[in-house]
C-alpha cells in the first residue's frame, strides 16, 4: 500500500506543476505583451485569462501536503525542515500573488490596479524561484536537517532557481496563446517563442549538469533517474521547431517539460520516502478516507477546467 501512496503522491506533484505552472508562468509574463491601445484593459483581459484557475490549482498542493503527512509522516518533517528557507519564501510568494489577484479590481484607480498587478508578478516570481530551489535540492538528494546554507544554495540548485521559472513562463505563454483574444495573441506568441528558447537552453544545461552530478556523487542508478529531463529538452525543442501556440501541441509539449523535473525529483526522493512509510493501520485509514477525497478533488478539477477553459474577450465579465 505504501507503493500505491508513493505513486499517488508523485502524480499529485506532477499535476500541480503542470496546472499551477500555467498560472505562475502567466503571472510572470503579465504586462510583457500586447499593449496596442489601452494597457490597463489589456492587463484586465490577461489576468482574467488565467486567474480563475489559481484557486483550483492550489488544491493540488494541499493534496500533496496531505498525502505526504499522512503516508510518510517522518519524511514530511525532514523534507519541510530541510527546505525551510524555500518553504517560507514560497508561502510569501503565494500570499503576495493571491493578494494581487483578489485586490486588483477592488478599486478603479490605475495606480491601485498597477500596484496589485506588480504584486501578481512579484509573488509568481518568488514562488517559482522557491520551487526551483526545492527541485534543485531534491535532485541532489533529500536535504539534511537542520539545513546548511552551503548545502541549500549550491550552484546546481541556483541553476534550477532560474530554469524552472523559465519553464513555467514558456508553459504559461503556451496557455495564454490559446486563451487571449486575437489582438493579443501575436504578442504572447512572439514572447512565448523567445521564452521557450531560453527555457530550452537552461534545461539542457541543467539536464547535463544533473546527469554529471548524479554519476559522480550517487552512481548510475540515480543518474538514470534524470532521464525524464531529456524528455523535457526534446519537448521544448519540438515547441521551438513549429509556430508557437498555433494549436494545442505547444501547450501539451510544455506540460511535458514542466512535469519532467517533478518526476525526476520524485524518483530521487522515492527510496527515502519508502524507507519511512506510515504504519499499516495508518495507511489503512488513509486509504479508506483519502482515496474518496482525491477522487472528489479530481472531479471538481475537471469540472472547473471545463467551465473556464474558453477564450477570454475584452468585454467579458470577470471577478479578477
Amino acid at each position: 500500500m505504501d507503493v500505491v501512496w508513493l505513486l499517488i503522491l508523485g502524480s499529485l506533484l506532477v499535476g500541480y506543476f503542470v496546472l499551477e505552472g500555467i498560472v505562475l508562468g502567466a503571472g510572470l509574463l503579465l504586462g510583457r505583451y500586447g499593449t496596442r491601445d489601452d494597457t490597463q484593459d489589456d492587463t484586465d483581459v490577461s489576468v482574467a485569462a488565467f486567474a480563475p484557475f489559481a484557486l483550483a490549482n492550489e488544491v493540488w498542493l494541499v493534496a500533496v501536503a496531505g498525502v505526504l503527512m499522512g503516508a510518510f509522516p517522518l519524511m514530511e518533517g525532514e523534507v519541510i525542515s530541510g527546505l525551510y528557507p524555500f518553504v517560507v519564501t514560497g508561502l510569501v510568494g503565494w500570499v503576495v500573488r493571491d493578494a494581487g489577484l483578489w485586490f486588483r479590481l477592488r478599486r478603479t484607480g490605475r495606480a491601485w490596479r498597477r500596484l496589485w498587478a506588480r504584486a501578481i508578478v512579484t509573488g509568481s516570481g518568488l514562488l517559482a524561484v522557491a520551487w526551483g530551489f526545492v527541485i534543485g535540492n531534491l535532485l541532489l538528494g533529500l536535504p539534511e536537517s537542520p539545513p546548511s546554507a552551503g548545502r541549500l544554495f549550491t550552484p546546481y540548485a541556483a541553476l534550477w532557481a532560474v530554469t524552472l521559472p523559465a519553464l513555467f513562463a514558456a508553459h504559461g505563454a503556451a496557455f495564454m496563446a490559446r486563451r487571449l483574444p486575437g489582438r493579443l495573441r501575436p504578442g504572447v506568441r512572439r514572447l512565448g517563442d523567445r521564452v521557450t528558447g531560453i527555457a530550452l537552453a537552461l534545461t539542457a544545461v541543467a539536464t547535463g549538469g544533473g546527469l554529471a552530478v548524479a554519476l559522480v556523487t550517487r552512481g548510475l542508478g540515480d543518474a538514470l533517474a534524470t532521464l525524464p529531463l531529456f524528455g523535457a529538452v526534446v519537448a521544448l525543442w519540438r515547441v521551438r521547431s513549429r509556430p508557437f501556440g498555433e494549436d494545442g501541441r505547444s501547450l501539451a509539449l510544455s506540460a511535458v517539460a514542466v512535469g519532467a523535473p517533478a518526476v525526476v525529483a520524485g524518483l530521487v526522493a522515492a527510496p527515502g520516502l519508502m524507507a519511512h512509510p506510515a504504519s499499516g493501520p495508518a495507511l489503512a485509514v488513509l486509504t479508506a478516507y483519502g482515496l474518496g477525497a482525491l477522487v472528489l478533488v479530481l472531479v471538481v478539477q475537471v469540472w472547473a477546467w471545463r467551465l473556464f477553459d474558453r477564450r477570454v474577450e475584452r468585454d467579458a465579465p470577470s471577478f479578477f
